[in-house]
Order: C-alpha cells, then sequence, then structure tokens
C-alpha cells in the first residue's frame, strides 16, 4: 500500500448475536449473552478499538446496556481463488448518495452479471481508498460473485425474500441482500472483503460475511431467507 487508508475503510462488524424474538418491529433479546463480530484489515486499529470497548463498565447500544465480558479472536482461513461465504449482515450494492431512486427501490437479480459487476466496481473503490496500488489493483480484474443457484431457487419457490428495505445511519433507504455465494477473485480481495466487509456501508454493520467451511452437508442458519 502506498497511500494513507481511508478510515471508512478499516472496519466491519456484525449484528448483535443472542437468543432474540421479534415484535412489533423491534427485537427482543431473551438470553442473557450476546455476542459481537468485528473484523479490520489494520491489527493495530482493531487492537484499540477492541481495547477501548473493554475498558468500559457498560456499552450503551439502543435500549440495551451491555457489559463487556470476553472476547475471542478467530482464525482466518487460507485465503484461495474461490471462497464460498454467507451473509452475517446485509450487502449494500446500490450508494442512495450517487442513485437515490435506484438504491431505494431497485432490487437486483444477484445471479446477474449486473450484480456481479457492481459488487467488483465497489470492492475495487473501496480496496482504492484503502491504500492498494494502482499495479495491485490492476491485478484484481478477475472477479465473478456467483450466488447459490439451489438457494436462490428455494427462495423463489417459497415467496421468500433475499433482498429486504434497511436504513443507514443518515435515514436513507437502502436495500440489502442475505445470500450465500461463491466468489472468485485474487486471494488479496478475499482477505480484504473477510477484513473489511462486501459492498458498501461496512462501517456501519452491512456486509460482513463469514466463510464456510469445507465441509460437505453444512448449512449456516446465517444463510436462511427471511419471510
Amino acid at each position: 500500500m502506498d497511500r494513507k487508508p481511508d478510515n471508512k475503510t478499516l472496519i466491519t462488524f456484525s449484528t448483535i448475536k443472542g437468543t432474540s424474538s421479534v415484535a412489533k418491529g423491534y427485537i427482543r433479546f431473551l438470553s442473557t449473552k450476546v455476542s459481537l463480530v468485528i473484523a479490520s484489515n489494520n491489527d493495530e486499529f482493531l487492537r484499540n478499538l477492541v481495547d477501548t470497548i473493554f475498558r468500559q463498565r457498560t456499552v450503551r447500544i439502543g435500549k440495551m446496556e451491555l457489559i463487556p465480558k470476553q472476547q475471542h479472536v478467530v482464525e482466518m482461513p487460507e485465503y484461495k481463488t474461490e471462497m464460498k461465504y454467507v451473509c452475517i449482515s446485509p450487502i449494500i450494492i446500490l450508494d442512495p448518495n450517487k442513485d437515490p431512486l435506484r438504491a431505494s427501490e431497485t432490487t437486483i437479480d444477484p445471479a446477474s452479471q449486473e450484480f456481479s459487476d457492481i459488487l467488483f466496481n465497489t470492492t475495487i473503490e473501496r480496496m482504492e481508498a484503502a491504500g492498494y496500488s494502482e499495479e495491485e489493483l490492476r491485478s484484481f480484474e478477475a472477479f465473478e460473485a456467483i450466488p447459490d443457484p439451489e438457494y436462490i431457487k428455494r427462495v423463489t419457490e417459497n415467496n421468500k425474500r433475499f433482498a429486504r428495505y434497511y436504513k443507514n445511519t443518515n435515514e436513507q433507504i437502502i436495500i440489502g441482500y442475505l445470500l450465500p455465494f461463491t466468489l472468485h477473485a485474487h486471494p488479496k480481495v478475499h482477505e480484504f472483503i473477510c477484513n473489511c466487509g462486501l459492498g458498501l456501508f461496512t462501517n456501519q454493520g452491512y456486509g460482513m460475511i463469514d466463510v464456510v467451511p469445507e465441509m460437505p452437508g453444512l448449512v449456516n442458519r446465517d444463510s436462511n431467507p427471511e419471510n
């Protein structure tokens, strides 16, 4: 890297996870223990952030008052040119600041070339902002995102959805996608999106993904379609 990175590209995080139920549009946590997954491509930045969290006696999120208790470092996988993922949080591909009408109203078929091309463009833009050189960026041109065809078929046949409406911190309506997919890309691209998320608004908790272990028959619940 030869440029100072944009801090917005450094981090992504999951939603609060724990036993919960949804009533009247709100999530109610039923467990006394919840977890939060945080990732970054900058170890020092991540370490300082985690240390700051654990220096607090309590952390308030919405109406919850959380007490930091335990932290665990997840070992990252070996990055290959082809990897399978599931979404821990929704992937946002259209920017409401550039095209507000399309970003809030248009659902793009995740099996289309357009979907893959948009993901590629946003990823390269974010990697450029993160400080990757022009030479490195040119080596990342091989990129193809392919959603799991059986998953798409099942969602369609059951009249369920892989895309839903969300809002960013500026209260702009955005469309997010939750689906399992295979990505063909340079190993450095895989490393970047695992650490920094995929798509837009990753620093707001969108676009966090998880690697599917190479075990036949394994199903990750985070990939289930929402009603």
